[in-house]
Order: C-alpha cells, then structure tokens, then sequence
C-alpha cells in the first residue's frame, strides 16, 4: 500500500474517531470506553503528522533532482538541459567552442561546445538513479550516514618483453634466452575496487568521519592474483584549519601520481610514495586570503608494509616508527574539485630498519631517508604539468629504489634518486592525452651482485595515452608505454607495452 492511500484511510478513520467521541461521552458509558478511542486518535493524529512530512520531504527532493538534471552546462564548471542550444560565448567556452554552438545535440546523447567531435557526452547532465527508501545502507550506529562508490576495471595488457608483473608492470624480467619468447597478454579485473565514506556527528565544530577503499589484488601485487587488499581504512576528525586521522593511508611523502592506466602507476620507475601503511597523521591549513593556503602535514607510520613485494619482509623495525612531514603552498582559486591550480610540495622521512641474517652474523640496523618535491600546475582549462621528484636510500617500501630497500647480502640500504615529469592536454572537454617520462636509478654499488638476487640499476618508463571520459561513469582509455631496465649482473631489458581499459564508476 503506498503512502498516499494509507493517508486517505488514517484520515477517513479520524474523521469517524473525532465524530464518535462526543456520541459516546453523552450516552453515559464509562470513562474507560472513552479514553480508548481518545489514545488511538492522538496516535493517528501523529501518524498523519509524520505522513505529511514525509511526503513533503520527497517532493522537495525530487523538485531538486529535477532542477538539477535540468540545469545547463558546460565544459567544466555548468551542465546543459538536454535539447538545450545556448551561445558559446555567453557560457565561457572559449577556444574550444565550434561554430555549433553548445548543446545542440544534447537531446541525441551528446552536448557541448561543438569541436572535434561536434558533441561532449560526459559535459551532458546523466539522470540519477531514483532515490530507493529501502533497502539502503544501515549501521548499527545511527549516528553516520554511510556512501557506497567504487569501480568496475577491465584491463587488456600486452607487452613484447615480459614485465613483472605482467598485468600490473613495474619493471621488465632479465633479457631473454636467444631464441625463446617473451610476449605476454593479460586481461584481468583486479584494479577494480570497492570502498565506502562514513561521515558522523559534528563534536565541538569537529567533523567525523572515515574512508575504507580496496582493490582485488592480494597482498603480493607482483604475484599477479586475485584476493582483496585495503588500501586505506581510516577514521578521521576535522574542521576549516586542522585534520587528524588513524589507520591505513597513503604516504605522506612524496603524494604525487601520475594518470597512467596501470594500478602500479610509474612506482619503480620515479614515482615514490603512493604506498599504504597503518599511520598516524595531522595535518594543519593556513589562508591568508582566499587563493592562498598553505599546508603543514605529519605523520608516524609503520615502517615496513608487505604489500606490493613480499622481499620487503626480510627487514623489520627498529622499535620506532617512520617520520614524514610534507609543507605546501596551493595558489588559486579551488576548481570544482575542490583542487588549486598550482601546488608545489616539499617532503621527507626519516626511519631505520633491522635486518636479521639467517647465519651467526650480527644484525644489520640500516638508516632509512628521503626527501623529495612534488608539483602540480594547471596552465589553462587545456593544459597542465604534473611531476615529482626524490633522493634517498631504503626507500623500496615508498616504490622507490625500483623496489629495493636493503642489499640482499650486507643488508645495508640502498641509495637512489629518481622522478617523473608529465604533461596534459584536454583535446576536447571528454578526451584528454597524458605523455610522460619517469625513472628510478639506484646507487650501482649499493646492490648486490649475485645473479640470484636479480638485482636492478635502473628502471626508465615512456608513456603517452589517451582517455575519453564518454560520460559521468564510463571512461575508455588506451596507453602506449615503452620500458627499459637494466640489471647489475644480468642481461637488461627493454620493450613496449599496449593496454586498454574499460572503466566503469558508480
């Protein structure tokens, strides 16, 4: 039975309820057979009240969806209504904008500035799903309210030369044996992922809150295989100035990424950081006006993950945890992402590690450092950089060092330095291009030179790919990378590598 005729009959009882009460009052019966039916009239009083309000709360947020699907829009900032056809200049598009006009075609699937492609399917308003009252997400705490996201990844991977891991490259395999094959092809969905934001109660000007995030790789990503593996798990309270959170997050150090189509994401190959470990962090903002901030960051974090590479367990803590800090300076005004056009980072940490030997020799404690800048900068709504860059030593467990933290025999750290530079360009307002370079080159002399321990010297990435975002959900994206890597007492490597991804978000 729908709200509407359950109002209809509440009503129609009440009618008779109110209409009986004073018939049964002047007949003379007792007290008692009045004030049943004055108990159960209150209760459907408050029941017609909670009605009323319900349905008042479900029109005014359908009049929103509505208002929102029909609004205009444009390339980055506004949406069109469909069928819509309004003058480029008017709405800002600038350069990009054909001699179409902007959404012309919005009515046929596709809107936008005119162009390459005459129409911008991801700048056109999708319709959202209906607003379900149950089933939803419930806690046993009713105090957070709870949002479900996450993506569904298909990724086609073909390399010449076999990377490791094959469908999730960070580095090639030794050169090859004449005469024998190293061709790979993968097609997995192991990069997709599925996590959930918690937002609580305010305390004391304090938001709450909280983000859990995993992918379907195990905690051995070189081994290539399903499972499911955290990525961030962590609660956190926050207002306009200060943040403090606990539990599984990224680096501090050296946050910079670039958008490449594989989960490894340039890691060994320049970029450093991007790892996950348990941490405790704090994080404070300054303003002193409105398109500037700076931001002081700091953190105790677990020294040795096990993710990404099971060799990092050979070494353990030294009784105390990393240091990191991070201090950097935002200009601009914050887009529709809440982001600055430009950002530059200025990062480190500090640690030590404990090494073990199988035999009667001592225990090797070795140091663990880094420092490391990162840069981002929007030149135009077309065009931007993006780039990191660091030196250190024990750095394997921040994807530095091409995944090498301590030499294999001395158990002593290993030096490297290394970075990426890319650059962007928006072709149309859906289709964009991502070029880019990185490399990791760690002291020769630092690693070892027993064939066994596949020691590595150097790790070099070329990438260009091109993605179109064909709508609000869906992304399709196609990359082409070169790889070369060298070993210190094997035969190096290099080749090329094709990948396709189909993206799907919710």
């Amino acid at each position: 039975m729908d709200s509407s005729s359950l109002l209809r009959q509440l009503l129609t009882a009440g009618c008779l309820l109110a209409f009986a009460t004073p018939v049964i009052a002047q007949s003379g019966e007792q007290a008692d057979m009045v004030q049943v039916p004055r108990e159960q009239l209150n209760e459907i009083q408050a029941e017609l009240k909670y009605l009323r309000a319900r349905d008042e709360q479900r029109e005014a947020a359908q009049e929103a969806i509505v208002q929102k699907i029909s609004t205009g829009g444009t390339w980055i900032a506004n949406e069109c209504s469909w069928g819509e056809n309004v003058d480029c200049g008017s709405i800002g598009c600038g350069s990009m904008c054909g001699g179409s006009g902007c959404c012309g075609n919005c009515g046929n699937g596709g809107c936008g500035c005119g162009g390459l492609f005459d129409c911008y399917s991801c700048c056109c308003p999708t319709p959202e799903a209906p607003c379900v009252e149950c089933p939803r997400v419930s806690t046993l705490n009713p105090y957070f309210n709870v949002s479900v996201f996450g993506t569904l990844t298909a990724d086609m991977v073909f390399n010449g030369r076999r990377p490791v891991a094959p469908g999730t490259p960070y580095f090639l395999a030794p050169g090859p044996v004449l005469g024998r094959d190293q061709s790979t092809f993968d097609l997995h969905a192991r990069q997709s992922s599925l996590g959930a934001a918690f937002v609580g109660p305010q305390w004391n000007g304090w938001q709450t809150g909280g983000q859990v995030l995993g992918v379907f790789y195990n905690s051995n990503v070189l081994a290539d295989q399903y499972g499911f593996l955290p990525m961030l798990a962590f609660g956190e309270m926050k207002n306009d100035r200060w943040r403090f959170a606990a539990g599984l997050q990224f680096d501090v150090f050296n946050p910079g990424a670039p958008t490449v189509l594989p989960f490894s994401a340039l890691c060994a190959s320049g970029n450093s950081g991007n790892a996950f470990r348990g941490q405790l962090r704090a994080e404070r903002y300054f303003n002193p006006s409105s398109d500037v901030q700076w931001t002081l960051q700091t953190a105790l974090s677990n020294p040795v993950p096990t993710t990404i590479d099971p060799t990092f367990g050979i070494s353990e803590d030294n009784g105390w945890p990393n240091v990191e800090g991070r201090i950097a300076l935002a200009l601009g005004t914050p887009g529709a992402t809440a982001v600055r056009p430009f950002e530059v980072g200025f990062s480190g940490v500090v640690g030590q590690l404990r090494t073990t030997p199988i035999t009667a020799d001592p225990q090797v404690v070795s140091d663990v450092w880094g420092v490391g800048t990162d840069i981002r900068w929007r030149v135009n709504d077309t065009f931007g950089f993006v780039g990191e860059f660091y030196s250190g030593q024990g750095l394997g467990t921040y994807n530095g060092a091409i995944l090498q933290t301590v030499n294999r025999e001395t158990f002593e750290s290993i030096r490297s330095t290394g970075g990426f530079l890319e650059g962007y360009v928006y072709l149309t307002p859906c289709v964009h291009s991502h070029m880019g370079y990185g490399i990791d080159d760690p002291r020769n002399n630092d690693v070892s030179l027993d064939p066994a321990n596949l020691a590595r010297v150097r790790n070099e990435t070329y990438y260009a790919n091109l993605l179109w975002d064909v709508n609000k959900t869906l992304r399709l994206g196609f990359e082409l990378t070169y790889r070369e890597t060298e070993y210190a007492a094997l035969p190096g490597n290099q080749g090329t590598g094709y990948h396709g991804q189909f993206r799907w978000s919710f």
